[in-house]
């Protein structure tokens, strides 16, 4: 027997021969191609991962003999063309090592070959290696749909989401990016994540190379918003539950929102006194509601969106519930409090914020709450109520540094709307800030190339442990001060349509992403030192324009 043990192979595999060569021109349109690869390989992996462009035909014929790999094509090749040939990182060797860059070949039927050239990065937190970046040809302007139609031209992300679109003919190119899920080379509305590049390309003889051409991707939602279940739990409040979260409304406006009328009679209306989503599940939304009596009431909910935009799926915008006469008699509690007793290092600009079980009284709670510093010296500052169940203390002014604060809370004193009192005695709780030196700061300038470029800029600044946003009018400086050290990615995008959140821009119809940039660079930041110079470029979307025009 041959010896075992040794190294574990961890070798990618090369391409180590091929035919047509790279390059050539004037090839029959006959031809064969043929790969020979250092080592076995595994088949399925390797004919997923090939890709021809422009496609010669609809059947591909793979004929494998130990590591050599022949194509045929059901039609002959086209003449005076230039095809590309690329193997994506997905093909791997017998014991899984992948490719480490796809890998590209041009040759032509004729006697040039195109030489235009498409790179980017493709951003996808659950990874981006393999993802296809598919290029398709606009020619008198039909509109092409990546659901119905291949590209003119494949390649695919190596492991750092890094692509090169090569031997492209010049021209006018829609770029998408495509988690190819069920592998057939198209868009799968719902199932594939799908990037929309922030702008169209241009390439011709005078500019054959375009760079920085970057995608984000996620899942088009397709599902619209529907009710999914209404429980009365006591005579006065009603939960009402969603299939995904809900995107906020008028709190104030109950009535332009949800109906609920008697079953038997649709005529006998159950006023609605106040509405609100739940702060830590957005599916759900509480009802307080006039005394209900125990017969089947009827809920039907209009005019709300789900955090995408989609709207109420009619088929299931109302349900059929059983009311209640039970009076309220739970004692609500704290589910959620940013401080914790006897902690320290905390920021002297932070919020002092509580989430209760259910709607509160806020007068008990905002006449008994307590925030003294270690002389004993009343805190001043204001109550801000994101819903009756949601508050935050904002401080006046901004805390001392190395500071001991107290806030103190008589939680029997405190009731919800109906008048029960929290569980608990008391709740006090002691914590003290950080020292000055602790928190440092990033500093830089954001330029935007588009001179007529719109919107505000968010700009955020994410380490393991924190994460902060800044926002600024237009390009200019921008500063993250009084930050945790540790070492920050920087990452900022053009709001251009105003609605505050970035935009993935949309396949059909076809809808551009907003511009964004990741600093190319890692950040380093120390205790005292700050980390300035950290400029950043959105790039234009003129070169477009300025074809169209």
């Amino acid at each position: 027997m041959p010896p075992r043990g040794g190294p574990e192979d961890k070798t990618p595999p090369v391409i180590v021969n091929i035919s047509p060569v790279p390059g050539a021109t004037n090839v029959p349109t006959d031809t064969k191609i043929e790969i020979t690869f250092s080592e076995r390989m595994s088949s399925k992996t390797v004919e997923e991962a090939f890709f021809i462009s422009p496609l010669p035909a609809e059947d591909i014929f793979f004929k494998w003999r130990n590591k050599k790999l022949r194509i045929e094509f059901s039609d002959t090749l086209k003449t005076n063309r230039t095809y590309v040939l690329t193997i994506g990182t997905k093909a791997s060797d017998m014991r899984n090592n992948k490719l480490a860059d796809s890998y590209s070949l041009a040759f032509s039927t004729g006697e040039k070959i195109d030489d235009g050239q498409i790179s980017g990065t493709v951003y996808d937190p659950a990874g981006a290696e393999g993802t296809l970046v598919c290029a398709y040809q606009l020619i008198n302007d039909i509109e092409p749909n990546p659901e119905e139609v291949f590209a003119d031209y494949y390649t695919q992300c190596n492991q750092q989401g890094v692509y090169n679109l090569m031997y492209a003919a010049p021209g006018r190119y829609r770029l998408f990016a495509i988690n190819d899920r069920d592998g057939d080379r198209k868009y799968t509305l719902g199932l594939d994540a799908v990037g929309v590049a922030g702008t169209e390309v241009l390439l011709s003889p005078e500019n054959k190379s375009v760079s920085d051409i970057c995608f984000q991707m996620s899942v088009e939602d397709t599902v619209l918003l529907f009710l999914k279940s209404a429980y009365s739990i006591d005579r006065s409040k009603i939960d009402i539950r969603f299939n995904e979260a809900v995107k906020k409304f008028n709190n104030d406006q109950p009535e332009n929102y949800f109906r609920i009328t008697a079953e038997s009679d649709s005529s006998e209306f159950l006023e609605i006194i106040n509405c609100y989503l739940d702060s830590r599940d957005l599916s759900v939304v509480h009802l307080i509601t006039e005394d209900q009596s125990e017969i089947p009431y009827n809920i039907r909910v209009f005019n709300l969106f789900d955090r995408n935009g989609l709207g109420l799926d009619t088929t299931y915008d109302s349900i059929v519930f059983d009311g209640s006469a039970m009076p309220d008699t739970i004692k609500p509690s704290i589910v959620f409090q940013s401080l914790s007793d006897s902690t320290s290092d905390i920021k002297p600009d932070s919020a002092f914020q509580v989430i209760f079980s259910e709607a509160m009284n806020k007068i008990s709670f905002e006449n008994n709450f307590v925030f003294t510093n270690q002389n004993n010296d009343t805190i001043a500052g204001n109550f801000q109520w994101k819903n009756p169940t949601d508050v935050a203390f904002i401080p006046d002014s901004i805390l001392s540094y190395k500071t001991g604060y107290q806030i103190t809370i008589p939680v029997d004193s405190i009731k919800d709307s109906f008048g029960n009192s929290l569980k608990d005695s008391i709740l006090s709780i002691y914590f003290e800030t950080l020292s000055e030196d602790t928190l440092t700061s990033i500093s830089g300038n954001i330029a935007d190339e588009d001179t007529n470029g719109i919107g505000k800029i968010f700009l955020y600044a994410a380490s393991n442990q924190n994460k902060y946003a800044r926002i600024i009018d237009k390009p200019g400086s921008y500063l993250f001060d009084k930050i945790f050290p540790g070492i920050y990615t920087i990452y900022a995008f053009r709001d251009a349509d105003s609605n505050g959140v970035y935009s993935y821009g949309k396949v059909q119809p076809y809808v551009p992403s907003e511009r964004f940039v990741f600093y190319s660079d890692s950040i380093k930041v120390r205790s005292k030192w700050s980390s300035d110079g950290n400029d950043i470029i959105l790039k234009s979307q003129n070169q477009i324009n300025q074809y169209k025009n």
